[in-house]
């Protein structure tokens, strides 16, 4: 008696299917057996094709062209301020002038060349550099803070808040230097 070959035995070594592909031919099998099965299969076959084709199309160019109001309304936003150019796909938060504004006011680069990034956080601007923790209320951190103040006053920023941080072993970064109010001198109080 020949058996046909997709009923042939797998062989005594053969690994025994799979717990996917199980469920996978229990579901297709039930599928098979009802009308109702099927047919929800083939409307959910549907559903996902039309769902390709769909994103296919927005895919192409000028596949999703905005409406002419949508890109009038997105030409007439805010841009941001002079002093906070952002590169195209940059980091909304980074500060890309501060440092060149920097340079102008530390041309042998003692100072700057400590600071490692500037950033916004909400409306507070933040310079981080690579000093420690003993260097709180030192000539580069206070530099760095009177620095910012004037480079966020001639942006157009009418209360600057600024922190500049060093690095700490145990404590992240701390504050070097802060000015968190107009009466404020960029000097940190004594903490110890």
């Amino acid at each position: 008696m020949t058996k046909s070959p997709g009923s042939h035995s797998r062989g005594r070594h053969a690994r025994p299917p799979s717990a996917f592909a199980i469920r996978w031919n229990r579901l297709i099998a039930s599928v098979r057996g009802s009308r109702r099965r099927r047919l929800a299969a083939a409307g959910t076959a549907a559903a996902a094709v039309a769902a390709v084709a769909t994103a296919g199309v927005l895919a192409l160019p000028g596949g999703a062209e905005p409406a002419p109001r949508a890109a009038a309304v997105r030409s007439a936003a805010a841009s941001p301020s002079t002093h906070e150019s952002l590169a195209a796909a940059g980091d909304p938060d980074e500060i890309t002038d501060a440092v060149p504004y920097f340079e102008t006011k530390d041309p042998d680069g003692k100072v700057v060349k400590h600071v490692t990034d500037v950033r916004r956080s909400g409306s507070f601007v933040r310079v981080y550099t690579d000093l420690g923790e003993e260097d709180e209320n030192s000539k580069p951190a206070l530099d760095l803070c009177k620095w910012t103040t004037q480079f966020l006053e001639d942006g157009g920023d009418d209360e600057p808040r600024v922190f500049v941080h060093g690095k700490s072993d145990d404590n992240g970064s701390v504050v070097l230097a802060n000015k968190q109010s107009d009466k404020d001198d960029c000097e940190v109080p004594e903490t110890r």
